[in-house]
């Protein structure tokens, strides 16, 4: 069983959308990626949510196939931080509480927190700061897990991880610039590390036509050393999911997620582990 545990279903060809104004030739688009999917042998596919909401359209539209679609529908991500394509912006932690309160009453199936930014593209190892402090994440993390919802939070750096970890975060995203001290704690925690190669590892292999070329010496950077923790987590013990981050920047949805289950692959992973760490993730 194929699983992929993180993907954008409101990005890529799904970018500029918005529900619930959804006319039929986006449903129709939407019935086209899940025949995507299944055509590429996946079963199941997490969402990381988008500011438009699409999750919730095609995991409606998926019941009637056997792709298990779900979905946080929106993320939070702190004001003035790294995340308006990706759900709503909260100003504070009653603030943030309150918008969750209200999210769930469409029925996510699991709430996503973006605590960090993401990695520079010309800067090795710089990152947008943490958004949430650590007890802004652990009140909202725990107002999540008291309504029967596991949490899924986007965290680059040390300082980002091990606040995403000391938090109560069920899944670690990216993890971007993750060093020993977070894999022991990751290790001990049993959270899950969804590490998303994919993004880079093609970057760094863009054809000399692509825009992206001109980041492509320091997406290799990244992805080297993404590689060598990622197989460093994999011999401790470490939980990690295949994620692959589809819809982002040359990650095509449906195939990017055999492109990030070749790099896990080559990482020392099995498919079987994969499988199973992906159906305990997809259940959460």
């Amino acid at each position: 069983m194929l699983i992929d545990c993180h993907v954008h279903c409101g990005l890529g060809q799904f970018r500029g959308l918005r529900p619930p104004v959804i006319d039929d030739l986006a449903v129709e688009t939407m019935k086209q990626l899940v025949q995507i999917y299944q055509n590429k042998g996946v079963q199941a596919i997490r969402d990381g949510g988008d500011s438009s909401g699409i999750g919730i359209i095609l995991r409606d539209i998926s019941k009637d196939s056997d792709l298990i679609v779900k979905t946080p529908i929106r993320a939070f991500y702190k004001k003035g931080h790294y995340g308006d394509f990706l759900g709503d912006s909260v100003d504070n932690l009653k603030d943030g509480i309150q918008k969750m309160s209200q999210l769930i009453k469409q029925k996510p199936d699991f709430i996503k927190i973006i605590l960090t930014g993401i990695m520079s593209f010309t800067t090795l190892g710089a990152s947008g700061p943490v958004g949430f402090s650590r007890s802004e994440c652990t009140e909202m993390i725990d107002y999540a897990h008291q309504k029967g919802l596991s949490v899924m939070v986007h965290a680059n750096t040390p300082e980002g991880i091990m606040i995403a970890l000391r938090s109560g975060a069920d899944t670690i995203e990216h993890g971007y610039g993750i060093n020993d001290d977070c894999l022991h704690a990751m290790r001990e925690s049993g959270v899950v590390w969804v590490p998303t190669l994919a993004p880079f590892a093609n970057i760094a292999r863009c054809d000399d036509m692509s825009p992206m070329k001109k980041y492509q010496k320091v997406s290799e950077a990244y992805f080297r050393q993404h590689q060598l923790m990622v197989k460093k987590a994999d011999a401790m013990g470490v939980n990690i999911a295949l994620g692959s981050d589809s819809g982002a920047t040359l990650v095509p949805l449906g195939q990017g997620t055999l492109d990030e289950l070749g790099y896990l692959l080559d990482c020392g992973l099995t498919e079987e582990k994969l499988e199973s760490i992906g159906k305990w993730v997809i259940d959460l």
